[in-house]
């Protein structure tokens, strides 16, 4: 038999995403599920409330949904500041994000995405990085 095993994979933990009055941050864990790209996109699913995030390979001076991703990579950490959009999504959720919000991501292999179901209930514990 033949396996994959990802040796790092206690010491990094699950995958979360954690949702702050700064942005989104993602932490190593997330990072690897997306492949460690060079760009992300950012996309949102407003009726399911779903954030999206999808490796892409290039960016277009003129793609705003496009960021930097691999070269921000801090602390085994990566903060994508997105303020205008985090405070439309308290509006929308009802969730204050003074306080960081953690969440599991999941991903799906099939579309190639990191899903982020943004609900009441994150994770309490958030690391001190994305605060």
């Amino acid at each position: 038999m033949n396996y994959n095993f990802d040796w790092n994979i206690v010491s990094e933990g699950a995958p979360y995403v954690t949702i702050s009055k700064l942005g989104i941050a993602f932490n190593m864990a997330s990072i690897k599920k997306l492949g460690t790209p060079e760009y992300v996109m950012l996309g949102f699913d407003e009726q399911q409330m779903v954030i999206g995030v999808k490796a892409t390979p290039e960016m277009n001076e003129n793609d705003k949904n496009v960021y930097q991703f691999r070269e921000r990579i801090k602390s085994n950490w990566v903060r994508i500041g997105c303020k205008d959009f985090v405070r439309y999504l308290e509006k929308l959720s009802g969730i204050s994000f003074a306080k960081a919000v953690r969440y599991m991501a999941d991903f799906d292999s099939e579309n190639l995405l990191l899903i982020i179901k943004v609900t009441e209930e994150g994770d309490d514990e958030v690391a001190d990085e994305c605060q």
